[in-house]
């Protein structure tokens, strides 16, 4: 028995032996071997160009045996690559129930009927797979780029000439060797974390340094300690309760309707509750009750929920602010913070912008 099974044609401009280039390229993500693109190769010399216009069929009849021998390889060795195509989707196998082979052509050459190996499958897929590549290509772009910004923000770093800038730039990348870096969202978190780092300890842009004096200046300055105003303070977290709610994961706004319940306070929950309630999310993440203690005493009650709620939401998003561990950048965010508010501020702006506006 055989079966009649056209297609729809290659996309424009896409020659068969081209369409087996994609498929060396997309080789490790369809699970393919070099003997298998080695047998495509093969069976596609058989083929002609116009089997692949739209309508036709395109198939292979050629025997097993013969198969066997033009590549010389063993029959079994036939068989496991043809079933394997068949289970990556990629050919149908048509052939008569004892396994014969055969076809036929019309006059002008057209397949007419053929039980064998029909293409039809990877030929109705080469828009999918072309598609894998452009986003293949893109990625590997967009990841060449990251890791130019990378290797930018560990050069500035360095040239702050601060040893703690460069120590904390340690702590989140130890080895500070961008090229070893082949994952997009870890690059993007080391990215994140370089960022703040370098705003944390780079000097405010605003500020102004103090010129010698004239030689012709005769009273004596006798002010010991001069103080350098800047342009720009620095930033302060300023947020209300209601304002921590609407940032929160689910998860956590859960856990602080529990505790607001318990409380009495309905839909208005206090900054205490929502400090009893980060802790407890807290230890639901991982974060021990030392761990979190500490960071509570070094940062206050305010700045180690926000740290929290930046770590928890982040941890749910699918963007380049997306982290893996919110334990992990919940401690990283704490050691960051240290230094005043700035890294905290420019966070929290972020995840405001990301839930939408807030309003007191």
């Amino acid at each position: 028995m055989s079966i009649a099974l056209t297609h729809s044609g290659l996309p424009a401009g896409v020659k068969p032996f081209e369409l087996l280039d994609v498929l060396a390229k997309l080789r490790t993500e369809l699970g393919l071997r070099d003997e298998d693109l080695a047998y495509l190769r093969c069976v596609f010399r058989l083929t002609r160009a116009e089997d692949f216009l739209p309508g036709r069929i395109c198939a292979v009849w050629e025997r097993v045996a013969g198969l066997a021998d033009r590549m010389n390889f063993h029959i079994r060795r036939i068989t496991r690559i043809e079933t394997r195509l068949e289970e990556r989707g990629l050919v149908l196998r048509t052939g008569a129930a004892n396994g014969r082979r055969f076809g036929r052509r019309s006059e002008d050459g057209r397949i007419v009927s053929a039980g064998g190996i029909n293409f039809a499958p990877l030929i109705e897929r080469a828009p999918e797979l072309l598609a894998r590549i452009r986003r293949t290509a893109r990625a590997a772009e967009e990841l060449k780029e990251d890791r130019n910004r990378l290797n930018d923000l560990i050069r500035r770093i360095r040239g702050l000439d601060a040893p703690e800038a460069l120590s904390a730039a340690r702590q989140a990348f130890p080895r500070l060797r961008p090229s070893e870096v082949r994952d997009a969202g870890r690059m993007s978190a080391l990215i994140d974390a370089l960022e703040v780092i370098l705003a944390e300890f780079s000097p405010a842009s605003g500020q102004t340094v103090q010129t010698a004096p004239s030689d012709s200046l005769v009273r004596p300055d006798t002010k010991r300690d001069k103080k350098i105003e800047t342009c720009r303070p620095e930033p302060t977290v300023s947020i209300s309760p209601a304002q921590v709610c609407l940032l929160t994961s689910d998860e956590m706004a859960e856990v602080i309707q529990v505790y607001a319940e318990a409380a009495d306070e309905g839909a208005r929950p206090s900054m205490r509750t929502l400090a009893l309630a980060a802790r407890e999310r807290a230890q639901m993440l991982g974060i021990s009750g030392l761990e979190w203690d500490a960071a509570r005493d070094r940062l206050g009650e305010l700045r180690v929920l926000l740290c929290l709620v930046i770590a928890d939401r982040n941890g749910g998003r699918h963007d380049r602010f997306a982290v893996r561990n919110p334990a992990a950048a919940f401690i990283g965010l704490t050691r960051k913070t240290t230094r005043g508010d700035a890294a905290i501020a420019a966070l929290v702006a972020e995840l405001r912008r990301y839930t939408g506006e807030v309003r007191p």
